[in-house]
């Protein structure tokens, strides 16, 4: 809301939406964001540092992250990638399979994250189970 501390909400969406890759019944795959503080929240959570982000830019806090599960669940996050730019959710940062490296041996995505997010697109409703966080501007509680 727009009277939240922002970097501590900042810092509980980055962990609630990557913590664990975002495989959790409880992952904060959703945020929503007061409209009078999107803008900044937007720009701060971006600004982070996700382990394998090859986009942003400074780590706020260290997390458990890790590859998906297995082939198959990777395939899900990526098509999940493909619809959230389909139905016209701005793609922030992320938004692709790590495939370089010692990451080239396992099942890993970026941290992905997408921006003016409307609740009626899937990436907003349907629990993706994977690194990435849609975020919702709204009016009020």
């Amino acid at each position: 809301m727009d009277d939240a501390n922002l970097d501590l909400a900042v810092d509980g969406a980055i962990w609630g939406g990557f913590g664990t890759t975002g495989q959790r019944c409880t992952a904060a795959s959703r945020v929503g964001i007061h409209k009078s503080v999107y803008k900044e929240f937007v720009a701060r959570f971006c600004r982070a540092r996700l382990p394998g982000s090859r986009s942003a830019t400074v780590l706020i806090l260290p997390l458990r992250w890790g590859p998906c599960i297995n082939e198959q669940q990777l395939q899900t996050v990526m098509s999940y990638v493909e619809i959230g730019v389909k139905e016209g959710a701005k793609l922030l940062t992320g938004g692709h399979r790590l495939a370089s490296g010692a990451l080239a041996k396992g099942w890993f995505h970026e941290p992905t994250v997408f921006g003016d997010c409307q609740p009626k697109m899937r990436v907003a409703q349907e629990e993706i189970f994977g690194p990435v966080v849609s975020l919702i501007p709204v009016d009020g509680p």
